[in-house]
């Protein structure tokens, strides 16, 4: 096995939260191939195994892990400029390919400058801003099942995204690249509004605090008040259970103060629902999904 696997690996690092416990094993792939060495591994330990990216939109818990991590870091982008079309592997950082697409003219991915995710992460999530989600500009994305490891293409119609949501979060698919339709426009118009996103986010985000991303959906079915108006409606601002804060500028962010526990997040989730429930009748639901509970 070319891979090498960790064991008691604490992931913590490896999380925008900086929170979590070990996992049994870890394994950082950069190919395909590896991908395919790592699942063939948890197949024959008959383990779990969970694929991390960027490591924002998750709340590891702070036992950990059982089972195997798969720190996707394939890192290949490749930009037809003639015919607006960019193709980069499940572990590229977004902004770099917000940039290299900014930088050839391409406009499209602009709006998720910023978000600290890989490129599988966004498209496995549906990510989405300001009018704007990932299935608006994906083309293909190449996968690999899981199980039977049988590599296939799969079509924007057949990825089944819907909001913050896709097939991936469902069905047994691996993400190992993505083929993005762009549009083409002047180079100075596309990154004078890459800049003018990341000031505005900036400025109205806990940018480079440690936190997960918005903790919940917009409960769009129920009202047409966002997460982040609703939980702020109610003063909980600045609120915080041990080193659990929700944030005092985006009231959708939870933020860890310096010494968080996954617990202490669980708790202020929990409060948070509640209130919003029963104060407003409305049913938050997270974003952030739960590993290791």
């Amino acid at each position: 096995m070319s891979v090498e696997i960790q064991e008691q690996k604490i992931l913590a690092p490896y999380t925008t939260f900086k929170i979590g416990g070990p996992a049994d094993y870890f394994v950082i792939v950069k190919t395909p191939e590896e991908c395919v060495e790592a699942l063939t591994f948890a197949h024959e330990k008959n383990i779990p195994f969970f694929i991390l990216g960027g490591g924002s939109d998750i709340l590891i818990a702070d036992e950990g892990y059982r089972g195997l991590v798969i720190k996707n870091e394939m890192n290949t982008v490749n930009v037809d400029e003639e015919r607006g079309v960019v193709t980069a592997s499940a572990g590229v950082r977004l902004a770099q390919l917000i940039m290299q697409s900014a930088r050839a003219g391409l406009s499209g991915l602009e709006y998720a400058i910023g978000v600290p995710a890989t490129v599988g992460g966004a498209v496995w999530a549906n990510l989405g801003a300001r009018g704007s989600q990932m299935q608006d500009v994906v083309l293909s994305v190449e996968v690999v099942n899981t199980q039977t490891l049988e590599h296939k293409t799969l079509s924007n119609a057949e990825c089944s995204f819907k909001y913050r949501d896709s097939i991936f979060k469902h069905e047994k698919w691996m993400i190992l690249q993505v083929t993005f339709q762009l549009v083409k426009q002047p180079k100075a118009e596309v990154l004078a509004r890459v800049q003018e996103l990341t000031k505005l986010r900036k400025d109205t985000q806990d940018v480079g605090s440690f936190c997960a991303g918005c903790v919940f959906k917009n409960p769009t079915e129920q009202t047409d008040k966002a997460a982040a108006f609703l939980i702020d409606s109610l003063g909980l601002k600045g609120f915080q259970i041990g080193g659990a804060q929700v944030s005092s500028i985006h009231a959708n962010f939870i933020i860890n103060t310096g010494n968080a526990t996954a617990k202490d997040v669980i708790m202020l989730i929990s409060l948070i629902k509640q209130k919003v429930r029963d104060n407003l009748g409305v049913q938050l639901m997270e974003e952030i999904e739960y590993i290791g509970f």
